[in-house]
């Protein structure tokens, strides 16, 4: 096996003989770890990217990628969690060519980012969500000891679950020219940071690193290249609103959730001209009011939009969203007391569907015209999630299935929607679609044998669908 595969990396180009490698290397990990006689054969000069999970031996590999592997491009490590950091510390000099590394749920400290900055200069992705970095390891990643700036080709930064806070935000995005994909939490206070920069602010901000200012003064960025906004604190200011639609107009999603703020501040995003996807998590006080806010928002910006998701919103108007956005692919509700329907179906709203999720309660009522609306006149749809949907019954697919036959079906999910019996699943099973993954949780209908016989019946026709079953 070994001399085969060597001939045939050798017969190969080396674009094709390194994906070649890393497609053999998770074939075997399914069905053993690589030991060291794998990893001497599939670790080769001609490897560009690789993939640490089911290593058996990550110091041989990383001994490998160090001494054998000029060109390597991308490098995944997350959830890689009992390897001292020290071990990949002493890897990174040997990076210089690394295009995108994947830390997430590591255990990278602040020390190791200030080398990544100094070795990784043509990094464009990095994934640092559920580590423990602070602040200032994101600003040493960013900014060297004499205050000069670092990884300026980074494009895509993640910090989700870390202990960044504003002031490392502020620092990134002043930084970091090319940064378009940045998930941090609480960006609109580090935009309004970012727009009122100065050398004082510099100097603070820098100095809690240990790092001094640059001898060429760093200017104010008057725009940014950021592409989504997210928000999950309580308290955010209007005015950080207004920063954010003056650095960054080239914003294509907004995510905001559980923020105290009045249904007019949402107006300030009318301006977006490539706004696309819009998530909007009322908070608990209610301070967005759909007709108010949402609908004015919807009315300037709907016609471009392709996701919607809209949480604990008390009522909202189906009709409304449909006329506003015609396009909508992706659309999402939880937690909706009341919809407001019209009297009759209309067949020419959400014709371009792809996903729709409905998150109830079991003791809400929902109109059956509801999911008829979103689901009889979507011929695209692939993916559908209901939660807690008591109105959803064999009859009532039936009658959807009548008028939409869902071809491009490819998941649903199925969760406490107790009035869903085994002919619904025997249905879809039967039906031409493209499910792949069926999942049934809690449904009081759709007992233990009723999933065996589910199963039974997926392995018997030889069925490649996944399928998951919970019970109450």
């Amino acid at each position: 096996f070994v001399l085969f595969l060597s001939v045939l990396l050798f017969a190969l180009p080396s674009s094709k003989a390194s994906h070649l490698i890393a497609d053999l290397a998770e074939e075997l990990k399914h069905i053993t770890h690589l030991r060291c006689h794998h990893l001497h054969t599939l670790i080769t000069p001609m490897l560009l990217e690789w993939n640490s999970d089911g290593i058996s031996d990550q110091m041989m590999a990383f001994h490998l990628i160090k001494t054998r592997c000029e060109k390597l491009k991308h490098l995944n490590m997350g959830y890689v969690r009992h390897l001292n950091y020290k071990v990949f510390l002493n890897l990174l000099p040997s990076l210089n060519t690394l295009v995108m590394l994947d830390l997430r749920m590591t255990l990278t400290v602040d020390e190791i980012m200030g080398k990544i900055g100094e070795f990784c200069t043509q990094l464009v992705d990095l994934n640092l969500s559920g580590t423990p970095i602070t602040d200032k390891g994101l600003i040493q990643l960013c900014v060297a000891e004499n205050g000069t700036r670092k990884c300026q080709k980074l494009v895509r930064l993640s910090v989700e679950e870390t202990w960044v806070t504003s002031a490392g935000a502020t620092v990134v995005l002043q930084s970091l020219p090319n940064l378009k994909d940045f998930d941090f939490e609480n960006m609109f206070e580090a935009l309004e940071q970012v727009e009122m920069w100065d050398q004082h602010i510099e100097s603070n901000l820098l100095s809690r690193a240990g790092l001094r200012m640059s001898e060429v003064p760093s200017k104010t960025p008057t725009q940014l290249k950021i592409t989504s906004l997210i928000s999950t604190t309580e308290f955010v200011r209007e005015e950080a609103f207004e920063s954010a639609v003056r650095l960054c107009p080239d914003i294509t999603a907004i995510s905001i959730s559980n923020a105290w703020l009045s249904s007019e501040s949402l107006y300030k995003f009318m301006v977006l001209e490539q706004l696309n996807k819009l998530s909007l998590t009322n908070s608990e006080g209610l301070t967005f009011d759909f007709h108010e806010g949402v609908l004015p928002l919807l009315s300037a910006c709907g016609v471009r939009l392709q996701s919607l998701i809209l949480a604990n919103f008390p009522v909202v108007d189906i009709l409304a969203i449909g006329r506003a956005c015609p396009i909508l692919q992706n659309l999402a509700f939880s937690k909706v007391s009341i919809f407001e329907l019209p009297s009759q179906l209309h067949p020419e709203l959400f014709n371009n569907l792809e996903a729709m999720e409905l998150w109830s309660e079991t003791q809400i009522e929902i109109n059956p015209n509801l999911v008829k609306q979103l689901l009889q006149f979507s011929p695209m749809i692939r993916n559908i999630l209901f939660n807690g949907c008591s109105v959803l019954s064999d009859k009532l697919f039936d009658e959807i299935w009548e008028k939409n036959p869902m071809k491009k079906l490819s998941h649903i999910t199925l969760d406490h929607c107790h009035n869903v019996t085994m002919s619904t699943l025997h249905d879809l099973l039967d039906k031409d679609n493209e499910l792949n993954v069926l999942r049934v949780w809690s449904c009081a209908s759709i007992n233990k044998t009723h999933s065996l016989q589910i199963s039974q019946r997926l392995m018997n026709e030889n069925m490649d669908i996944y399928f998951e079953w919970f019970s109450i």
